[in-house]
Formats: structure tokens, C-alpha cells, sequence
């Protein structure tokens, strides 16, 4: 018997009993749409975590004051100063360029019955090249602004939706900070979520210099950030910087105060919860392929008995042994295969439908596909093969004689 025709009768025999076989091959069609959607669903997210990483910049290392504790916050809050950040520039040679802020919030007025809070951050010229921040209108902060301490402003894409709303190009007009009062010179554009979730685009870039000396009245700097040339010297680069530290301020390892850190490491978080999210969808496929398995094997094993007949016939007629286990394993092959081709139009389905109501991009694994396939057809040869032996060893005179 060749293998269409037995295919083309294992059709035939499922059809006899749609429900039967629709009920059947539920568990695969779940299994298998379960795996495609989250997996679909999963790549979409670490896509989307690339993009916000590109956006912050996936070479960037951060240096805070404080120690990190063992709950992951700061404390012993000794300031990170100016000669902190000169100290590194010195030192270091893999590092492209040095941002130094400092930041708080604060209410800033555009006019005497507009104003909002939002993050005023003193830095420096190499902020631009560092983040890769993008000028709209205007110009950044430059190195004379800084010898002058300028009472200049640039404003990010959400500051400038508050403070100047259905106002194009605001450059040259005027924001207060308390009583300073500072000139917009140019607009940046936007820069969307960071991997945490905050908005990048809410704050306004001002001269470190200005904010130290007309503002903060103090040469602490919240955060120094910089970037290396090369990714692959990240992790060194960071080990570097925390031994020159550590020197700098005579501390021992484990009792630091200040903390290192990476964007790559910031970002960790949200890649183990994709993980996580990766591997419970393999569990609950697991468990739904297994259940899907034995309801299998229970519809072949009812499926020998009520066919005891026709297996005899067939034997009387030429039928080998092998030939019957042949034909009932395909039928729980096409009965498998059956449910996983639905499972995966389903899946595709629901990932697609993820993305059109959130907004998340859709990333398709076809070997994952292919993958599902496969697991669905092992499924029905495993679970199919004791009915399909059993039918074989048949007698073929008792099998006549069943009625």
C-alpha cells in the first residue's frame, strides 16, 4: 500500500467522526498555538528592548554616588564630583567621549500662566555625540557655553510640547527656572521610552557650569556617563573604571560608595522576563501536547475495536501486519499533524492580534514553525504506536468473527 492511499484513508476514517477528531486534536492545537504565540510574542518583545537599548545606547556606562545595596537601591550618598569625572577622562583611553550631569526636577515657567515640572539636566558639549541625541531646530550646547556659563537651554521633545505646545520651532524665547531665566537655543528630536520605561524626552539640557554655579551652588554631579569604543571591552572598561575609583577615594572592594553600571545590565531585567516568558510557554505546551498525546492514543484504541472487522478483512485479503500498523500510525500522524497546523494558524493569529491591539511588533520564528510540526508528528508516532500495534497482531479468523 503506498503512502498517499494510506494517507488518503486515514482522511477518510478521521471524517467518519468529525467531533470525535476535532475533540481529539484540541490539546495539539493548543500545544503547538500556545509555543507560536509566545514565542512570536517574545521576540517582538526583545525586539522592542533592542530598539529602546539603540535609543540610550547599548555602550553607555554609568557611574552614581552611593553604594548598591543588597535590595538593589543606593544609599551612602558621597557625591560624585567634577574631579571624579576629569580623573576618568585621564585614565581611560577606551572611552569615546565623557557626559557629566547633574539632574532634579523642578518647575520650569515658559510664561506667568504656563509652566510644568520636568528634569533639568546640566551637562556638557559631548552629551549630543554620547547619546546620539539628534538636533530639530537650533543647536546643542557647546564648550563656550560651558567658559561662560551661558544662560542657555535646549529642549527635548516632551519639555518642549509643555512648555511651547503648537509652537514649531521655539528657539529664542524664554524659560525661568526659578529666578534664572534662560534662552532656548535649540530643540532635539525625540528619543521615546528608556528600557525602564521613562520618558527620555522630558527634561531640558542646560551648561553644567550655569546649573553649578547659578542653580545647584555646588560641583557634585549626579551621574557621569560615557561610552566605550568598542563593545566588546564593556565589561573591561567598567572593571577599569571601578579600580580607578576605588583608589581615587581609598576604598576596598564590597565597600564602595559608588556604583558602576552598564545600559546592557539596566536591560537585564527585562530580558529575563522575556526568558521567563519563553519558558512557560514550553510548559504549557508540554503539558497541553501530552494531554493531547493520550487523547490520541484513547481515540486509536476505541478506533481498533470498533474497526476489529475491517482489520480482519484486510488481513484475509493480503494484508500484512505491517501494512495495518502503517495505516493506524499514519492516522494518528494526520490526526497530530492536524491539530499542530491549527495550533500554529491560531498562534500566528493571536500574535498578530497582540500587535494590532498594543502596538508590539511580531517576530515569526519559521524554524520554530517547522519545529512545532515536527514535535506534532513525534506526538502521533509515540502516542499512535500501541493502537497501531495492537490492530497488527490482530487474529486475522477472530477478527472476522467480531461483529
Amino acid at each position: 500500500m503506498g503512502i498517499l492511499s494510506a494517507i488518503n484513508m486515514a482522511l477518510a476514517a478521521l471524517l467518519v467522526h468529525k467531533g470525535r477528531t476535532a475533540l481529539t486534536s484540541l490539546g495539539i492545537v493548543i500545544g503547538t498555538g500556545a509555543v507560536i504565540a509566545m514565542v512570536s510574542a517574545a521576540g517582538g518583545a526583545r525586539q522592542k528592548l533592542d530598539e529602546r537599548l539603540d535609543n540610550v545606547g547599548k555602550n553607555l556606562i554609568l557611574v552614581r554616588a552611593g553604594a548598591r545595596s543588597s535590595s538593589g537601591t543606593l544609599t551612602d550618598l558621597k557625591p560624585i564630583t567634577n574631579e571624579d569625572a576629569n580623573l576618568l577622562r585621564r585614565h581611560l583611553k577606551n572611552l569615546v567621549h565623557g557626559i557629566v550631569e547633574v539632574q532634579a526636577i523642578v518647575r520650569v515657567a515658559a510664561t506667568r500662566t504656563r509652566s510644568c515640572a520636568t528634569m533639568i539636566c546640566g551637562t556638557n558639549s559631548e552629551m549630543r555625540r554620547v547619546r546620539a541625541w539628534v538636533v530639530r531646530h537650533g543647536r546643542f550646547i557647546t564648550d563656550e557655553d560651558l567658559k561662560k556659563q551661558a544662560n542657555i537651554c535646549v529642549l527635548c521633545a516632551t519639555a518642549h510640547d509643555k512648555l511651547f505646545p503648537g509652537m514649531a520651532n521655539p528657539v529664542g524665547q524664554r524659560v525661568r527656572v526659578d529666578n534664572l531665566y534662560l534662552r532656548v537655543v535649540g530643540t532635539l528630536e525625540p528619543k521615546g521610552r528608556s528600557p525602564v520605561g521613562g520618558d527620555q524626552d522630558d527634561q531640558i539640557f542646560v551648561p553644567l557650569t550655569t546649573v553649578q554655579k547659578k542653580l545647584d551652588d555646588a560641583e557634585r554631579l549626579s551621574l557621569i556617563l560615557t561610552s566605550v569604543k568598542d563593545m566588546s571591552q564593556l565589561d573591561k572598561t567598567k572593571d577599569e573604571m571601578i579600580a580607578v575609583l576605588r583608589d581615587k577615594r581609598r576604598v576596598k572592594a564590597g565597600q564602595e560608595d559608588f556604583d558602576v553600571s552598564t545600559v546592557q545590565e539596566m536591560a537585564s531585567i527585562a530580558v529575563i522576563m522575556s526568558s521567563t516568558m519563553h519558558f512557560l510557554a514550553i510548559a504549557i505546551a508540554s503539558i497541553s501536547l501530552l494531554v493531547g498525546g493520550i487523547g490520541i492514543m484513547n481515540i486509536m484504541l476505541v478506533s481498533v475495536t470498533e474497526r476489529t472487522r475491517e482489520i480482519g478483512i484486510r488481513m484475509a485479503i493480503g494484508a500484512t501486519p505491517f501494512d495495518v500498523l502503517t495505516q493506524f500510525l499514519i492516522e494518528a500522524v494526520v490526526l497530530s499533524l492536524i491539530g499542530g497546523a491549527i495550533g500554529v494558524s491560531a498562534g500566528l493569529g493571536t500574535a498578530y492580534l497582540l500587535s494590532w491591539l498594543f502596538n508590539w511588533p511580531v517576530v515569526v520564528e519559521y524554524s520554530m514553525i517547522g519545529i512545532a510540526f515536527g514535535v506534532s508528528a513525534g506526538v502521533g508516532v509515540f502516542f499512535g504506536y500501541y493502537p497501531a500495534y495492537r490492530a497488527s497482531q490482530l487474529d486475522p479468523i477472530e477478527a472476522l468473527r467480531h461483529e
